[in-house]
């Protein structure tokens, strides 16, 4: 029998890559397909499997000629959680990249995706020294094609003053450090929380006539920038080009309308075709208080200048409760990402391109399934006020639809005037109204009496 080991180097790495391949880049890119209902977060994070580590490690043990490669593998995704942990893999990569007797090393940084999700200080206070290790864990990642930035200091009271004196900083270096070594990085997702934020200026100063500039084709800013009010004189935020940037998502609220005011007048975004508009959870403002209260001036501002390229819009349930679709200029929008409360509230839909509209529905796991089909139905008849000639698809997401398997049979006998007329509207075969997965919601027969 042939051995493995006689395959071509090239065929070997190939079944190494499609054995531990988590797919993580391509599975998890912005899309309403990934949205997870318990978070409300349409472009949901990674998550490394312990299948992928089971496999590594078979791998990596199977023999000595199987440890670099498997080791290589291992080290294309790091989820770190902690300060340890992060000087695990700083010792772990610097020793796989260290030179041989010779002088030389051939190996490359493996490492394609960064996550650094949380990390807590020593003494719950982020310090100097941890913003180092993250640094030099980067400076030795030239490869990133992905980092998600997620720190925060676990236990600490956000209003602490030492906490902002000391990783008020901490942001700028990180990112700078990120323009300095990362050439190749494609996708960015910034939601730090108490520590590393960035004036909304800092992006463009930063990022400005940079690589990383070029090569970014997805940028997630979901930090608020606490720091804004003490900056007692701002400097104008520079122009800035992302030519490849091709989605963007970007809080909305309160604290972070300077952020997308910044965007809106000096950013330049000639590719961009996906907008998600968010409003962060440490938002001031209330489900209670919407009647009074818009975040339209940024969102506003937002489309009005970046939105003729956009063909996909998400708005996120806490932003959509302020932003009622009628107030949002005319964009080719083909795809909208919306909540099902905010088109009550929404007297007309500007994109009239639309034709896949996706709706988040509140309904509770046990809710009956004829229950929760009816309901849909009942709130979707605003649509018949709209004026949407190219609608071909409405996608309900929702806890019991997601469970559909097939679509659910409504006896049409038992069905009064007004239900025939609520299910009248999903019967074309150019409008379909169906679940996550594509499945129509019903169908309608006619069950035998006898």
């Amino acid at each position: 029998m042939t051995s493995i080991h006689s395959l071509p180097p090239e065929l070997l790495y190939q079944i190494f890559h499609l054995a531990t391949d988590d797919y993580a880049l391509s599975a998890n890119l912005p899309s309403w397909k990934h949205y997870t209902l318990y978070d409300e977060d349409p472009w949901p994070m990674l998550y490394l499997g312990m299948e992928r580590e089971r496999t590594i490690q078979a791998l990596r043990l199977t023999c000595t000629r199987w440890t670099v490669p498997a080791t290589e593998f291992e080290l294309h995704h790091l989820m770190i959680h902690n300060v340890p942990r992060l000087k695990y893999y700083l010792g772990r990569i610097r020793k796989l990249l260290e030179k041989d007797g010779e002088g030389e090393n051939n190996v490359k940084c493996p490492v394609r995706i960064l996550n650094l999700r949380v990390i807590k200080g020593s003494g719950r206070v982020w310090t100097e020294e941890d913003t180092e290790m993250v640094v030099s864990l980067i400076r030795d990642c030239p490869n990133l094609d992905f980092m998600v930035n997620w720190c925060y200091t676990e236990g600490a009271q956000p209003t602490r003053l030492i906490m902002v004196a000391e990783t008020h900083a901490a942001g700028p270096i990180v990112l700078q450090s990120l323009v300095n070594s990362c050439p190749k990085l494609k996708r960015l997702h910034w939601k730090p929380k108490d520590i590393m934020q960035l004036l909304p200026s800092s992006w463009s100063s930063i990022l400005g006539s940079s690589s990383l500039a070029t090569s970014l084709t997805v940028l997630e800013i979901m930090s608020s920038p606490s720091a804004v009010a003490d900056d007692p004189q701002p400097n104008p935020a520079p122009q800035l080009e992302l030519p490849s940037l091709h989605c963007l998502q970007v809080s909305v609220d309160d604290v972070n309308s300077s952020l997308a005011a910044v965007i809106a007048k000096q950013w330049q975004l000639p590719s961009l075709t996906s907008l998600y508009l968010q409003s962060t959870y440490d938002s001031t403002y209330t489900l209670q208080n919407n009647l009074g209260i818009t975040l339209s001036p940024s969102a506003t501002s937002l489309i009005e200048t970046h939105g003729q390229t956009v063909t996909i819009l998400a708005i996120d349930r806490r932003a959509a409760c302020y932003i009622p679709l009628h107030i949002l200029p005319p964009a080719p929008v083909q795809e909208l990402v919306y909540y099902m409360y905010g088109l009550q509230q929404s007297k007309s839909v500007p994109f009239t391109a639309l034709s896949t509209l996706v709706l988040l529905m509140d309904m509770d796991r046990d809710c009956p399934l004829t229950k929760a089909i009816w309901r849909a139905l009942e709130q979707l008849r605003k649509l018949q006020d709209y004026s949407l000639p190219k609608l071909e698809k409405v996608v309900i997401l929702s806890w019991p639809l997601d469970e559909l398997k097939e679509p659910h049979s409504i006896d049409i006998r038992l069905l009064d005037e007004t239900e025939r007329l609520l299910v009248d509207l999903w019967q074309q075969e150019t409008r379909r109204l169906v679940n996550r997965n594509g499945v129509r919601l019903f169908t309608l027969v006619e069950t035998d009496q006898n």
